[in-house]
């Protein structure tokens, strides 16, 4: 299963990057680095058919496919930008994480704007009819 071969690289990681720290710890941070991407590796190929799933319930649903690609692209900004916030507060780079979760949020912000105005759209059609 998944999830263990995920529990399995997160724990041999872990105490990797204790052996690692001990000894060089100027390579420390490739290690949480290596096991991030290898744990993305393994989820990579199940994200095609959550797509489908989404687009195939948006279709169904009668939802504009547009609207639902949106919430996927902002879904996959959360994720990456967390991803990296991450990675530097492993490096001890609270700062710039910060500045990365901020800059994710604008973006999320700037992406959602369509569905936004589509929102207060149908609203108004509502309250005027």
């Amino acid at each position: 299963m998944l999830v263990f071969k995920i529990i399995g690289i997160g724990i041999c990681s872990a105490v990797l990057a204790i052996t690692v720290k001990q000894h060089r710890p100027e390579l420390a941070i490739a290690v949480p680095i290596l096991s991030a991407a290898a744990i993305l590796s393994l989820c990579v190929p199940y994200l095609s058919s959550v797509l489908t799933m989404f687009e195939n319930i948006a279709e169904e649903s009668g939802i504009d496919t547009a609207y639902v690609k949106i919430v996927i692209k902002i879904i996959g900004v959360a994720y990456i930008c967390q991803f990296a916030s991450d990675i530097c507060k492993d490096a001890g780079e609270s700062s710039i994480a910060g500045k990365i979760e901020l800059g994710g949020k604008i973006v999320i912000i700037t992406m959602s704007m369509p569905i936004i105005y589509g929102l207060l759209e149908l609203v108004s059609r509502i309250i005027n009819f």
